[in-house]
């Protein structure tokens, strides 16, 4: 069994448009071959089942919220025993954190390094919308969180490190997607990447793909690693250092992508 593991935005979907149609035959090959795509982002499952649907996608697992749960369709062949009941159908395995233990944590984090964070939960969807580019209907599914709070550093940036460091006193962690920063429980892409591969059966081999510092863990836990380069910007160093072995794909983005992908379902593994 082949498995694609994705991250979105950057990757498989452009940062800026959120279009995928460069990756459009790569994802036709990918249903030929049988070989599942399993999206792995900060998005929510709300985003990802219409993503899913619209990329026409063949039913598989969606590791959501940075990791922090994995919802399972009822058709995957093996489901965890753990996994419970979504109210919209298939089966969610928590690995995290839910938002509304999140929430007060992320005051308290605001108040240890001094500084104003606003979170999803306090924006209204004209303002994710405006933040992200993305229609109203889609920022209010952006704002469907089960497992994170995203967050905006609302006067001038503060340092990740001094942000996570906050965040892990109290059982939880920060990391840092292309516009906002995520406070979610302790679990990552790597973490939840490792649990999908228990569910594949004996002999799975799964590509990664990712742009970004909190694809590291994901990457790290897939056969075949691909970085994806970011616009203008090249392959981020961060990940080219912790995966010096890793493919690079040879344009950002989808376009990139639908080329790297391609070329791992030509190969005889």
């Amino acid at each position: 069994m082949r498995l694609i593991v994705t991250d979105l935005d950057g990757t498989l979907i452009d940062h800026h448009t959120y279009s995928a149609d460069a990756a459009l035959p790569a994802l036709a090959a990918a249903r030929a071959r049988r070989a599942p795509v399993v999206p792995c982002s900060s998005k929510t499952l709300a985003e990802m089942r219409v993503l899913a649907t619209q990329l026409a996608l063949q039913p598989a697992p969606l590791i959501v919220e940075n990791g922090s749960a994995i919802w399972f369709p009822d058709t995957w062949t093996c489901v965890p025993e753990a996994a419970e009941p979504w109210e919209s159908g298939g089966r969610v395995l928590v690995l995290g954190v839910r938002a509304g233990a999140l929430r007060p944590l992320l005051t308290a984090v605001a108040t240890s390094v001094g500084a104003d964070l606003r979170g999803f939960s306090a924006m209204t969807d004209v303002e994710v919308a405006d933040r992200t580019g993305l229609s109203l209907d889609t920022a209010a599914l952006a704002r469907a969180r089960d497992f994170s709070e995203p967050f905006v550093c609302v006067e001038g940036d503060v340092e990740l490190a001094r942000l996570n460091d906050a965040a892990r006193t109290r059982g939880a962690r920060v990391t840092r997607g292309g516009r906002f920063f995520h406070l979610t429980g302790l679990s990552d892409k790597g973490e939840a990447v490792n649990v999908l591969r228990t569910t594949c059966g004996p002999g799975a081999r799964l590509l990664g793909l990712g742009d970004a510092p909190n694809d590291i863990s994901l990457l790290l836990a897939t056969d075949d690693a691909a970085i994806v380069p970011r616009p203008s910007h090249g392959p981020h160093p961060d990940l080219v250092a912790a995966l010096p072995a890793a493919i690079i794909a040879p344009a950002p983005g989808p376009a990139g992508w639908n080329d790297v992908v391609l070329a791992w379902l030509s190969r005889d593994v």
